[in-house]
């Protein structure tokens, strides 16, 4: 029986005959029955209660024991005889309240007897309790059914030989294995004796396994094969014991010859888990990192009081000062600027906090190369500082599509920043996009843990430095939490990582990588906008976002 016939067996309505030669008991077994979910059927004799039975096969029959054509017993002794009906439990119903005629029930097979005049309520529950004791007795058999299957199953699939002999070392068992190890079918080994069996190692080894009841391991047993040479096998033989009485025994072969096949296989295996262990490290050091990320989430709204506060007290300075005092224009600029540049820093903790706490990103159609100009734009003062040139190449065919510009502008200040600081002092920071349709060596590390594959058409933003370059130990390790290439105080190594963390929530990647002719280079990937329409209807911009 299978696993789903099983258990539809098991969940069938129950079928309860009621037997009895008088109408009105009849029908208050029925009434007390009604409604339970059961499958209710009548009889009013003990022939008509054999017939029903054979046909419809009752799982309980409440049997009245004084009829006049035939009583209880004998109903319940033709029901017990017959393959057909035996199963079906019986309860008796009868005004017989001897101790004796109990007992006489019982022994024919009856399960419960209630006497006359019975309580529908008793009868009713009673019922119950026997139809759920026939529930759980035909699941354990059907439990017991499918046990019995799976362990031939998992015995006929074995690759070691498995042979069962009795406590008179006669076999009872074999499964495919062993009758290929030993070189005969079944047939041929059913039933044969000990004294039958070759060679004399093995006879030995089972022989004392069965004395001394203990487990015999025999190495390099040579077993003869009919025509061919001996095939070399482990042996293994397990006195089985129920409680002081010794049942027989089990045998193990272990064919020697596939040896070569399994080590192999074996060797795969430790490959695979090597890889499964590499990349289970590689799963912790990610939790490791999500867990410092989530610490950093909890201080900062702590650190955006402490920064917030003071940049609230500096703006209202300059405000009060831009009001009193008269100031050239070379004043107004740079007020203008600190003005500017408090308002930044403010959106960037907030930025920061709004992104610790998971909140949703503000999402609108933008352009990239808009973003990038006003990221420059940013940095215009530093960059003249440090005599950094800006060589910018951004494609006018780059689609809009749905951007935060302002955690955007956050990752490309980040870039800028770290670059300015690789060069130091004279150089070239070039800033490039374009559309592109990616080949296999376009995919860095993240681009490929994102999804990107060969093929995608992508945007692609290019920024790059004229600066030393990365140290190769060091490029796995850029994005990590914490983890900084800058002198103690320069930097808290929280940049990049939350970088990476605004480009993935964008549905992008980004990879760092050397440039060949010196110099670093980060390579940002998105996914153009879907609504390839919408794209057509949204007015051009040029390259600078203006």
């Amino acid at each position: 029986m299978t696993e789903d016939a099983a258990k539809h067996e098991g969940e069938r309505t129950p079928s309860i005959l009621m037997v009895d030669d008088i109408p009105a008991n009849l029908r208050i077994l029925y009434e007390s029955l009604k409604g339970r979910d059961y499958r209710l059927l009548i009889a009013n004799s003990g022939a008509q209660a054999l017939e029903v039975a054979k046909r419809a096969s009752p799982d309980l029959i409440l049997l009245d024991i004084m009829m006049p054509d035939m009583d209880g017993f004998e109903v319940c002794r033709r029901l017990k005889a017959d393959p057909e009906t035996k199963d079906s439990a019986v309860i008796f119903l009868s005004a017989l309240d001897d101790a004796a005629d109990k007992i006489r029930g019982l022994e024919l097979g009856a399960v419960d007897y209630v006497s006359k005049p019975f309580n529908p309520d008793e009868v009713a529950a009673r019922v119950d309790t026997h139809c759920k004791i026939l529930l759980l007795e035909r699941e354990l058999a059907n439990r017991n059914r499918q046990l019995e299957l799976v362990r031939d199953r998992i015995l006929n699939s074995m690759a070691e030989g498995v042979v069962g002999v009795d406590a008179d070392a006669r076999v009872r068992f074999v499964n495919p294995a062993a009758e290929r190890i030993l070189g005969a079918d079944a047939q041929h080994l059913l039933g044969r004796r000990l004294e039958d069996w070759e060679p004399e190692q093995l006879k030995r080894a089972i022989t004392r396994a069965l004395a001394e009841r203990r487990e015999i391991v025999v190495d390099g047993l040579s077993l003869p094969r009919a025509g061919r040479e001996h095939l070399p096998a482990d042996l293994r033989v397990a006195p089985v014991c129920a409680s002081d009485r010794l049942e027989g025994a089990v045998v193990v072969l272990r064919d020697l010859s596939d040896r070569r096949r399994v080590e192999a296989k074996l060797d795969r295996t430790s490959d695979e888990l090597r890889q499964s262990h590499r990349e289970l490290k590689e799963a912790q050091m990610q939790l490791i990192q999500a867990a410092k990320l989530e610490s950093v989430g909890r201080l900062a709204a702590g650190v955006a009081h402490e920064v917030k506060n003071p940049l609230a007290i500096v703006q209202l300075g300059l405000d009060y000062l831009a009001q009193v005092v008269e100031l050239d224009g070379t004043s107004i600029e740079v007020v203008n600027d600190m003005q500017h540049a408090i308002s930044r820093a403010d959106t960037v903790v907030r930025g920061l906090v709004d992104f610790s706490r998971e909140r949703d990103l503000d999402l609108k159609p933008y352009s990239m190369n808009r973003i990038l100009a006003d990221s420059l734009q940013l940095v215009r003062y530093e960059l003249v500082q440090r005599q950094i040139a800006v060589e910018t190449a951004l494609s006018e065919t780059v689609p809009s599509r749905m951007y935060d510009p302002d955690k955007m502008q956050q990752v490309f200040l980040n870039l800028f920043m770290n670059a300015m600081h690789a060069m130091d002092r004279v150089g070239t920071l070039t800033v490039a996009t374009e559309t592109i349709v990616v080949a296999q060596d376009d995919l860095g590390t993240h681009a490929k843990q994102v999804g990107f594959l060969p093929g995608d058409r992508l945007i692609r933003v290019r920024v790059e430095d004229t600066g030393p370059g990365i140290q190769p130990q060091d490029l796995e390790r850029l994005f990590d939490p914490y983890f900084t290439t800058k002198r103690q105080g320069e930097g808290s190594g929280l940049g990049l990582s939350v970088t990476r963390n605004i480009v993935t929530l964008h549905g992008g990647s980004i990879d760092l990588e050397n440039r060949p002719g010196g110099g670093a280079r980060a390579v940002l990937l998105f996914r153009p906008a879907q609504d390839s329409a919408k794209e057509r209807d949204e007015p051009k911009e040029d390259p600078a976002g203006r």
